[in-house]
């Protein structure tokens, strides 16, 4: 499953990196936020019910009855999102042009979906080497649509079409593997009739929260193209795109993937037994993050332009562009967390609770998006999505605390915060250039938190 989502979303960020070569930077921009678009759409066309149908699998329930109701609901969800998108953005003013990219990349989206209901097989039944293989074609064939596109000198048109065509090998290999080997038919609609309401009703909640999440993610474009342009959102979306990558590290394979069936069970057994487990998560992936903070923020430029080519500022001033990037990883510990807990809200079965914790979020980083994007550019849309993570965080927290007593949060943090704010101020200081100081702030965050006793965490996660 790794192996899966590092080869295909390798693909995939190759694809964007020739694709940011290919076009100009007003091109680029309108691909990317019909990416952000996209992404929103995938959200509204499940609404949870791949995560409510990967449950029942696991616990006994019919394959070709769950599997066809949830094919059955994305169907119907996923024309009703690309009917709403298309009729939002036409009413918003946007080009011909600009809409046809939506569509082209939402209609890609939808079908990736199609992808993840089969993946939800492949987890509950413990065969997921197929979905990584799934993946892998995914990837592979949109990275090698786009060495297709630069050779032949294709236009942004083509390369929004190349997020249909790269989906139809995996899409073909899954409904070969569900219909050959694991003996899936659909079934009849008289039969499943009684069971979507139901579906669908445990599934809300979740996609809800998902769905405004998601939002949260990729309301930032819209604002950027009112306020700054297209060319803006290029900028943005570049350090954006690798945050993305980063969460990768985390999710989907570690959390709802590996760690999840654990901390399900942690859950069951008692909350001691859970505070245990998040403590221990939470230095995880804190250390995690701040490993790897020091290296991407001195290489800083040198990464973008590694990435991107090198008209990576896309005409934007290069403080803002690096103020966004600094950002933007510092946002990662957050986000990590935030998923922690995301994680711990479904295993606890607590998913309702979420809703106005995010809701409330959104609500705030909307303003946000307002008052910051004009007066710092694209940095304030970076702060922003900050912001509405750790409200988020501090939300969940403050809940769980409130039902269960101690999380264990603040005591998997201690260590390694103390050890990473040396750390942060040799980076923003630079008192021997990028390149050094990066070093030195990677190895005092190491030696303080070894020093601190961090190295205790090792054995555990192996087990």
């Amino acid at each position: 499953m790794l192996a899966g989502q590092v080869v295909g979303k390798a693909g995939l960020f190759i694809s964007l990196m020739i694709f940011s070569r290919m076009l100009d930077d007003g091109s680029f921009g309108e691909l990317l936020l019909s990416v952000s678009i996209g992404l929103l759409v995938l959200f509204l066309s499940d609404m949870g019910v791949t995560m409510v149908v990967t449950r029942r699998l696991s616990t006994g329930f019919s394959i070709p009855a769950q599997l066809s109701s949830a094919l059955l609901i994305r169907t119907m969800l996923s024309l009703a999102a690309l009917m709403l998108v298309c009729v939002t953005v036409n009413l918003a003013g946007y080009s011909s042009r600009q809409i046809l990219l939506i569509a082209l990349v939402c209609t890609g989206f939808i079908l990736d979906g199609f992808l993840e209901s089969a993946f939800a097989v492949f987890r509950a039944t413990e065969t997921m080497i197929h979905e990584g293989l799934a993946r892998t074609l995914n990837g592979l064939f949109g990275a090698g649509l786009a060495v297709y596109a630069l050779l032949l000198d294709h236009g942004v048109v083509f390369a929004a079409g190349t997020y249909i065509i790269r989906v139809f090998p995996a899409l073909l290999y899954s409904s070969m593997v569900l219909c050959s080997r694991m003996g899936f038919r659909p079934v009849r609609w008289n039969s499943i009739r009684g069971s979507l309401k139901p579906l669908l009703t445990a599934a809300v909640p979740l996609g809800l929260a998902g769905m405004i999440i998601a939002a949260g993610q990729r309301l930032d474009s819209v604002f950027i193209k009112h306020y700054l342009g297209d060319s803006a959102i290029a900028a943005y979306q570049q350090c954006l795109k690798l945050f993305e990558a980063l969460v990768l590290i985390v999710t989907p394979t570690l959390l709802p993937g590996a760690l999840f069936p654990a901390l399900c069970k942690a859950v069951k057994d008692g909350w001691g037994e859970a505070r245990e487990r998040l403590a221990w998560m939470t230095e995880l992936f804190l250390v995690t993050s701040f490993v790897l903070i020091p290296p991407l923020w001195a290489g800083e430029h040198h990464v973008l332009r590694f990435l991107w080519g090198d008209s990576f500022l896309r005409g934007i001033d290069q403080s803002s562009v690096s103020s966004a990037y600094r950002t933007v990883l510092l946002t990662l510990p957050v986000a990590y967390v935030f998923l922690m807990l995301m994680s711990t809200f479904i295993a606890a079965e607590r998913q309702r609770k979420v809703l106005p914790a995010v809701s409330v979020s959104l609500v705030i980083e909307v303003l946000l998006f307002i008052i910051l994007i004009p007066e710092m550019g694209i940095a304030g849309a970076a702060t922003a999505h900050l912001i509405f993570l750790a409200f988020s965080l501090t939300w969940m927290a403050l809940d769980l605390r409130k039902e269960y007593g101690a999380t264990g949060l603040l005591r998997g943090s201690m260590r390694p915060v103390a050890a990473f704010l040396p750390s942060l101020v040799i980076l923003i200081a630079e008192p021997w250039g990028k390149g050094t100081s990066g070093l030195a702030s990677l190895a005092v965050f190491a030696a303080l938190w070894l020093l601190l006793g961090g190295g205790s965490i090792i054995p555990r996660s192996r087990r």
